[in-house]
Order: C-alpha cells, then sequence, then structure tokens
C-alpha cells in the first residue's frame, strides 16, 4: 500500500484552506500545525509564549499571534482548532462562534489528518512521548517514511512533527480527557494506567480502565493491542477482559506471563542493557540503549513489540533503539557547572531537567539519578502542576519527594485552575517536613532569576541538580545552562 499510493497527496479538506489554531505552540498543536501547512493548507495561529516549536513554525510560514485578540480572526479563516487548554471565556473563541466559524478540538483535527493512514497510537499514564519517538525513528530507518506528531522534541533531530509518504502514522493518543476515543488505531500501545486525571473520570479509576478498555475495541481484527502487564491496571483489564476482547494481543514486560518478556536489566552509567524474550519464537535478544532508566527499557520493549508485529528487520530495531537519543525535557543533562566556593573538580554539579510531574515519573527520575550517581548528594526543585493532582496525590507526594536529600518547592504551576486549599507547594512542603525525613524550603521570590541565585548559593558541589515538573520550570532551568544567576540578588 505505502508503495504505491502517496500518502502525503491525500485529498484535502472540501472547503477548508485557512486554518487557525488558538493554543499554536502546544507540543500537540504545534505537531498539527506542522503537518497541516506540510499539506498545501493556509495555517495562522496563537499563542501566549514564543517557544522552539512557535519558532520553528514561524519559519515554515505560518503566522502567529502572541496574544489573544479578537482582531486576530479574519473572515477568510474557515476553521478554528482549540487546544483543551483554551477556556470558553478566550476572546478568539468567543469572536469565532459569532462569525459561525467551524471550531474543532485538537483531538478532532488529529482524527481527521489519521483517518486515511494505518494508525499507530501510543497511549498511558507515562512513556507515551518516548516510546512514541522511538518507534518513529524504527520506522524511519527502515525506509517507512512515517508520518508522526510527537509530545516532545527528539534530541537529535529537533522534529516533533514530521508529514512522510507512506501509510503509517505514528503518535501519542490522550487519554486524559477521553480525547483518544475520537482516534481509531490499528495498532494500539498501552504503556500504563495510573491515578491520574481522574476528574475527568469521576475519581474513579474503575471508570478510566473501562474507558481504556473501550478505546482498544475500536482496534480492527487484523491490528494490535500491546500493552505493558507490569502494570497491574494494565494486567487486570486484560485478565479480566479476556474473553471479551477480540482483538490480537501482545503483552510486554518483566511479568512472567508476558509475550515479551524484558529481563537480565542493568544500568550501566548514563548506558542501559537488558534483554527480551519472545515467548513465540522462544528466540532473545540484547538489546542497548544510550539512554537510562528501567522505564525506559520498557518503552524500548513496546517499540520492539509493534516494529516485529509489522515484521521490521531486527537488526534494524537494535540499531535504531541502540542509536535512540532521547527526548529534550526527559532526565535531560544540561549542564554542568561549579559552586561558588570550589573546592576542587570534583566538586561539580550536574544539572538535570525533566517533565515528569506525576509521582511515579518523579519516582522514576529519582531512582535512576541514584543508579548513575550514587555517591552524589541529590537536590530536586520541584514545580507542581495543577491544584488538582497536587491534592488528589497529596500522599504520593509525600512520600516520593522525601527520598531526594534536599528539596525546593516552586509556587503550583495552576495551568488555569482556580486555587485549591491544601493543596498548594507551602502546604506540601509543611506536610514532607512533618515526616522528618528531609527538609524541605517553599521559595516564593517574585522571579526566576533571584530563585536561581538562591537555590545557587546553597549548592555545595558533588550534587545532581533535577529540576523536575511539566509548567514552565524549564525557564529556570535554562538560566543554569547559560549561568545568567551568578550575580543576581534576591
Amino acid at each position: 500500500m505505502s508503495s504505491i499510493i502517496n500518502f502525503k497527496k491525500i485529498p484535502k479538506m472540501k472547503n477548508i484552506n485557512h486554518i487557525y489554531l488558538i493554543g499554536i505552540g502546544g507540543s500537540g498543536m504545534g505537531g498539527i500545525a506542522k503537518i497541516l501547512i506540510k499539506k498545501g493548507y493556509k495555517v495562522s495561529g496563537s499563542d501566549l509564549i514564543s517557544n522552539f516549536i512557535t519558532k520553528n513554525l514561524i519559519s515554515l510560514g505560518i503566522t502567529i499571534y502572541f496574544k489573544h485578540k479578537i482582531k486576530n480572526i479574519t473572515n477568510d479563516i474557515d476553521l478554528i482548532v482549540i487546544s483543551s487548554a483554551i477556556k470558553h471565556n478566550n476572546p478568539e473563541l468567543i469572536i469565532a462562534k459569532k462569525l459561525n466559524i467551524t471550531i474543532i478540538s485538537r483531538v478532532k483535527m488529529l482524527a481527521e489528518l489519521m483517518k486515511f493512514y494505518y494508525q499507530i497510537t501510543i497511549t498511558g499514564a507515562h512513556g507515551k512521548t518516548t516510546t512514541t519517538a522511538m518507534i518513529y525513528e524504527i520506522y524511519k530507518l527502515s525506509g517507512l517514511d512515517p508520518t508522526f506528531i510527537n509530545g516532545g522534541i527528539l534530541k537529535y533531530s529537533k522534529e516533533y512533527a514530521y508529514l512522510g509518504s507512506s501509510k503509517y502514522f505514528i503518535t501519542e493518543a490522550d487519554e486524559s480527557d477521553k480525547s483518544f476515543l475520537y482516534l481509531k488505531p490499528t495498532i494500539g500501545i498501552v504503556t500504563n494506567i495510573e491515578n491520574e486525571h481522574l476528574d475527568y473520570y469521576k475519581n474513579n479509576i474503575e471508570i478510566l480502565k473501562k474507558t481504556f478498555l473501550k478505546f482498544l475495541k475500536k482496534i480492527p481484527c487484523y491490528g494490535c493491542i500491546i500493552i505493558c502487564i507490569d502494570n497491574i491496571h494494565n494486567y487486570e483489564l486484560i485478565k479480566k477482559n479476556k474473553f471479551n476482547i477480540k482483538q490480537n494481543i501482545i503483552t510486554y514486560g518483566s511479568h512472567k506471563n508476558s509475550d515479551i518478556q524484558l529481563y537480565n536489566y542493568k544500568q550501566k552509567g548514563y548506558k542501559t542493557q537488558f534483554y527480551i524474550l519472545e515467548k513465540k519464537t522462544y528466540s532473545s535478544f540484547k538489546i542497548n540503549l544510550s539512554i537510562p532508566g528501567y522505564h525506559n527499557a520498557l518503552n524500548a520493549t513496546a517499540a520492539y513489540a509493534v516494529s516485529k508485529f509489522n515484521n521490521l528487520n531486527n537488526k534494524i530495531i537494535l540499531k535504531s533503539l541502540k542509536n535512540f537519543q532521547g527526548i529534550i525535557r526527559r532526565f535531560d543533562i544540561l549542564t554542568t557547572i561549579y559552586p561558588e566556593k570550589r573546592i576542587g573538580y570534583q566538586q561539580t554539579i550536574i544539572v538535570i531537567n525533566d517533565y515528569g510531574h506525576h509521582p511515579t515519573e518523579i519516582n522514576m527520575t529519582i531512582n535512576t539519578a541514584r543508579k548513575i550517581w550514587p555517591n552524589r548528594s541529590l537536590i530536586m526543585v520541584f514545580q507542581p502542576h495543577r491544584y488538582s493532582r497536587t491534592k488528589n496525590l497529596l500522599k504520593y507526594f509525600i512520600k516520593v519527594l522525601s527520598k531526594v536529600d534536599k528539596l525546593f518547592l516552586l509556587k503550583v504551576y495552576s495551568a488555569g485552575e482556580t486555587f485549591i486549599k491544601n493543596a498548594d507547594s507551602e502546604y506540601l512542603s509543611k506536610k514532607i517536613n512533618e515526616l522528618g525525613i528531609i527538609i524541605s524550603q517553599f521559595i516564593n521570590f517574585k522571579n526566576y532569576y533571584n530563585i536561581a541565585h538562591y537555590i545557587y548559593s546553597k549548592l555545595k558541589g558533588n550534587e545532581i541538580l533535577i529540576f523536575q515538573g511539566a509548567g514552565d520550570i524549564n525557564n529556570l532551568s535554562s538560566l543554569f545552562i547559560n549561568k545568567k544567576f551568578q550575580n543576581t540578588k534576591h
């Protein structure tokens, strides 16, 4: 199929020429915008901040306004796509409704782009972005020229979206607000199901699991479900519905019942080595990764499973995984600095940026850092993401964050949520200190320059400094890359 049809030339949407994206700079929205302009649509949009994605989109000829204004919505716009972060009182959204311009969600636009393709979707609370990128690089190295949209930026190529010419479309599927139900994957990968985004599921994980089941049942008989059964909720979902699911199922993980079993995992510095056993053929292969962490071994195993389902060459799969360099803001080593008082060459501080904002993800970050640098102190600067998440997972945050040696807490990144009592950073810091394991400090300075200077003044050397969170904490960590903290006073 892919050798006969050039999927770049799929007919455009009827009577649609100019498409405007509100929130165009977000990872998912930016990827859609890039695919749309590559397909020949006129594309414009708005956002509140400039970032790598908006700069890249502007270089492609997309007009972007960095403020949401009524005048941005012109009469020639045929379709408006909105991010899930856009509120009902957004002025552009209000005027678009008055002008009777068709408005659709990000995922509906994604579904429209994908409908003619062989769809490979990756969903789950953690690991979506890295797994998506791994699969994309394997398929690309195999000469299959896939289309993909990712929630993060690849370190090596700086790609976050690409329009290929083959039938394959690889992307994340977001379960956070049930939007993944609009997609109809050929292959659906489920990395894990967690107590995350439960506000959309009546705070009931059983409802979340039933929604996953509904999503997986969309997969056709010639497709496949690929699911990690190390995760207890994944395992229970498959076990409970084994006679109810008619689709092909490939399970993976270190669990003894896995169809593709991960074993003999070893962490050697920043590199990872492990083996996988394919139970069907009883063949075993060694996989080497250039990125750390057991979670990435699981991500690689998922990528291996989907590649083998499509009969890709084993040597190419293993080569691609070995060469994979990771995603920006996923255990991303930024720089090495010295403390104010240099005692010796060994007293450096390694600075890391990580996007993880759920206790499970933070725990993985901490465990990975401890394995790589067992003799260094671990300092974490954490920015909680959303008051609702902090409230719902408070006891887990307290437990996990108490595993570091020193903790600095920034104000909650609200993501548009209103304040919730006893779900803010000051309260979280208080509860951690009551546990008595470490001392947590809530930092409430006016700007990131002051915060950077304060944190720098507390560094002694021989430390790992991790900036953790999904909000704008990367604006703080970037100051350490550029050394813009040494002459600042708080």
